[in-house]
């Protein structure tokens, strides 16, 4: 079931959920979220009826408002938000229907995937043995189950009409299931401004009315979109769309693999992708030239204020939906700053070292002053020359004003600053949260770390409630937070060693060692310890699964790990058994870490008294007197690593006292 729906955007917010007056442990209330007249993301403020569904997901059920169940958790697998005619999508036994709050069946569950009802065409989508239809609110299938069905269920959309398969082949139709563009394409999709349909074939493309009326020919320029949420405004039909040319496709290859490109900021990917030959220009439904190729070395799709962000030269302007400069090319770049579908609804223009900021229409926001600013959050982050900092949010407000030696988002709502060399943590729009007192303040995953004037960190949540007491050094997430919170643990630093704390600051590792791994990728669920210059690993309860006694410890591979004592290496198990002694000069594990039908045999490979050998998982002897050759191609970028460290920034260890 694929839980699309017109009118709701359904995001799992939990809290408690009590029943006649207790709290319930093992189900979460749901908090539903629906879209305002602006299209903006609003809660939906005290329904009559809430949902709530069991923590580990594996069923759903509904309360009113006292707390009572409705429908009781432990029946239904899913159930969707209702409707705005009181129904209920729900699943059940592997098939989905319609219900009412009351229960009663409205579409039996016989179908395999079922939709909910489209805004546009009071219909359901559904699927059964492979093939899609369409039921109205009675159940009645009004259009027959003859259509391809996807992993997913297809809608009609505005104005009445939806892409559907038929015989492998993609075609669409109306609400009457009259055929509109013929059953015949590879594909077709919506055009970026929903005002046309692209239909492909191999790999040229061609335009269709909503009417079916075909309106171009066929062509293979490239159709570069927008995203699809929150970047278009809602008046987009008729914008010209965005085409280019293929340019040298092997030079692309290569620069889309490039790390300068990858790791570039837009400017630099924008002058790079000029290298490629590739040409841009704007055309209309029946592809005639608004904008011709060759104009512009580089060019956005149409979006803000029905306006498009164009290039040539390195320099960057913003043209209007007849291809008129509106802004000259004059700045050193342009955006339309944005986190993924989040997009600002400014355009943001550099020149030199004056930032300047700009409406939909393109007019100058006063904002004056600022010479440089960080959009990579939902807000801009601006500096001025005295390197004070403050925000503008997305609307182009300045909300904080520019007066802060430091400003940088934290996980959460708010932000943290620097005043007179104490931090504080305030709000997106400058009020205190918590007052400039703090030698500093970091942010974990759910909380805020706050260094008071005895330098002794204490963890507060977003409410400014004390988590942890003003007691430690410092204080880090574990990888493993926030999946169970009651089992939450930190990993804090105490007079000078390292262990981890609970959630109600009850010691869980003993806050003995000198250091404590943080997260590691690849690595085993357990901590790799530190304590006096040996490594071990210990378990997230504190019971030591590999004794502190190793120069080194490996990352295990397949239930394996390597180990170095007093100098020579040696392979034990994740349950402590001997496979192999320390005994040998240099240990390389090939186990792989994935397994993509590998037909070759894991083995160890050991160097003693200069002689290379091959074991087998168990110790033992597979083959001798490796000839080097073989081992520096197999392996050579193995040995050119050098001896193994824990204390390397892969093993993220925690350091009690920094070295």
């Amino acid at each position: 079931m694929k839980r699309i729906t017109a009118l709701l955007i359904c995001l799992i917010t939990s809290i408690p959920v009590l029943v006649q007056g207790q709290e319930i442990e093992d189900v979460e209330r749901v908090v539903d979220y629906t879209t305002d007249s602006l299209g903006k993301m609003v809660r939906i403020e005290d329904p009559e009826y809430y949902r709530v569904r069991a923590k580990d997901g594996s069923s759903w059920g509904y309360q009113n408002r006292n707390g009572d169940y409705v429908i009781p958790v432990g029946r239904y697998k899913f159930l969707n938000p209702i409707d705005e005619h009181g129904m209920i999508l729900a699943q059940k036994d592997g098939k989905e229907g319609f219900i009412d709050i009351h229960e009663n069946i409205l579409i039996p569950f016989e179908y395999d995937d079922v939709g909910v009802f489209s805004k546009c065409v009071d219909l359901a989508p559904v699927i059964k043995g492979g093939k899609q239809g369409f039921v109205n609110r009675r159940g009645d299938i009004v259009i027959p189950l003859e259509y391809d069905a996807l992993s997913y269920v297809t809608y009609f959309y505005e104005p009445g009409k939806a892409i559907l398969i038929k015989d492998g082949r993609y075609g669409v139709i109306d609400s009457q299931n009259n055929i509109i563009v013929p059953f015949e394409y590879d594909k077709i999709e919506w055009s970026d401004n929903k005002d046309s349909f692209i239909a492909t074939t191999g790999k040229d493309w061609t335009s269709f009315a909503f009417n079916g009326k075909q309106l171009s020919g066929y062509n293979d320029y490239e159709i570069v979109t927008g995203t699809p949420l929150g970047y278009l405004p809602s008046n987009s039909k008729g914008l010209p769309v965005l085409v280019r040319t293929k340019g040298n496709q092997k030079l692309r290859a290569e620069l889309f693999s490039d790390i300068e490109y990858m790791n570039g900021s837009k400017r630099i990917r924008d002058s790079l992708e000029t290298l490629t030959g590739v040409e841009f220009a704007y055309i209309d439904k029946a592809q005639n030239m608004i904008v011709p190729f060759g104009t512009y070395d580089n060019a956005e799709p149409f979006g803000l204020g029905r306006k498009a962000i164009v290039a040539s030269k390195g320099k960057y302007g913003i043209i209007d939906e007849y291809g008129k400069p509106v802004l000259p090319l004059e700045y050193d770049f342009v955006e339309r700053p944005s986190q993924y579908s989040n997009y600002a609804d400014i355009f943001v223009a550099t020149k030199g070292n004056k930032v300047t900021i700009l409406d939909s229409d393109v007019n100058v926001i006063p904002t004056d002053g600022i010479v440089s600013y960080d959009g990579r959050g939902s807000d801009l982050i601006v500096s001025n020359a005295e390197e004070k900092m403050g925000r503008v949010n997305y609307e182009g407000k300045l909300s904080i004003p520019i007066i802060y030696d430091t400003l940088f988002r934290a996980r959460h709502t708010g932000l943290i600053a620097a005043q007179n060399g104490l931090y504080g943590y305030i709000s997106s729009s400058n009020d205190i949260i918590e007052p400039f007192e703090y030698l500093d303040i970091y942010s974990l995953r759910s909380e805020l770390v706050f260094v008071n004037a005895d330098s002794k960190a204490g963890l507060l949540n977003k409410r400014g409630d004390v988590i942890l007491p003003f007691e430690y050094e410092a204080i880090y997430d574990t990888w493993y937070n926030n999946q169970d919170r009651p089992k939450t643990c930190y990993i804090v630093v105490k007079n000078g060693k390292v262990g981890t704390v609970d959630i109600n600051n009850n010691v869980v590792i003993p806050i003995i060692y000198d250091g404590l791994s943080g997260w590691v990728e690849y690595g085993p669920e357990a901590h790799f310890v530190k304590d006096n210059g040996r490594y071990g690993l210990i378990s997230h309860e504190g019971q030591v699964i590999i004794p502190i006694e190793y120069d080194y410890v490996g990352l295990p591979q397949d239930g394996v790990i390597e180990v170095r004592k007093n100098g020579k290496y040696g392979v034990i198990s994740m349950k402590n058994s001997e496979i192999i002694p320390c005994i040998y000069d240099f240990i390389i594990l090939d186990i792989p870490y994935f397994d993509f039908n590998n037909t070759l045999s894991p083995k160890l490979v050991i160097l003693q008294n200069n002689v290379w050998s091959y074991l087998d998982m168990h110790g033992n002897l597979v083959r001798e007197n490796i000839p080097i050759d073989e081992i520096r191609k197999e392996y050579g970028y193995r040995l050119d690593w050098g001896e193994p460290s824990n204390e390397g920034y892969d093993f993220n260890i925690i350091q009690a006292v920094k070295d």
